[in-house]
């Protein structure tokens, strides 16, 4: 049977760019780094973790893996996502885009490069799919779906963009941003 959710909550289901969205820090949140993603960058290690909800829909867990002490958008780190909601891959890059645009108005001057690049990025995920975004800053974006390379995005601009969705301090999800780094 066909589903046949309408496409806007499906979109703001996605990255919860609705306001006011609840996320929380979970105990025992468990999403673990793929080995090969691992033995890319010495010293990833898990600083926080959360849980995303949008009303009464839970829709993810995250964690954030480091080098260092604390989260730099200057070294390579780690976003971990365990979806636990169906998203076409078509999706998470239409939503990503429009997310990365209204946190970095610079990038349109990107759109069209980062809009080729985030079809490429994702397969389609259903609920206990697993996507690490490994970023290595100045470098590379590796995607990495249930353990095993999917994707790679060679545009040293990409990274940072695209995980301001997440980290930047103006993201629609402040209380998952403050988890994944530890602060709650």
């Amino acid at each position: 049977m066909r589903d046949r959710r309408p496409q806007g909550l499906v979109a703001v289901l996605l990255l919860v760019a609705a306001l006011g969205a609840p996320a929380y820090a979970a105990a025992g949140v468990d999403v673990p780094l793929p080995e090969r993603a691992a033995a890319q960058v010495e010293g990833l290690h898990l600083l926080g973790a959360g849980h995303l909800n949008w009303f009464v829909f839970s829709v993810y867990d995250a964690a954030l893996y480091v080098t260092g002490t604390s989260y730099s958008p200057e070294r390579p780190f780690a976003l971990a996502i365990r979806y636990e909601r169906n998203f076409s891959a078509a999706e998470l890059a239409r939503t990503s885009l429009k997310e990365m645009l209204k946190l970095n108005p610079d990038g349109h001057a990107h759109k069209a490069r980062w809009a080729q690049d985030l079809e490429r990025a994702f397969p389609s995920v259903k609920s206990g799919d697993v996507l690490v975004g490994l970023c290595v800053p100045g470098q590379y974006t590796e995607f990495f779906f249930n353990g095993k390379p999917f994707s790679r995005v060679d545009d040293p601009s990409f990274g940072p963009a695209f995980f301001s969705i997440w980290l930047s301090p103006k993201t629609p999800v402040p209380e998952l941003r403050k988890a994944l780094l530890g602060d709650s």
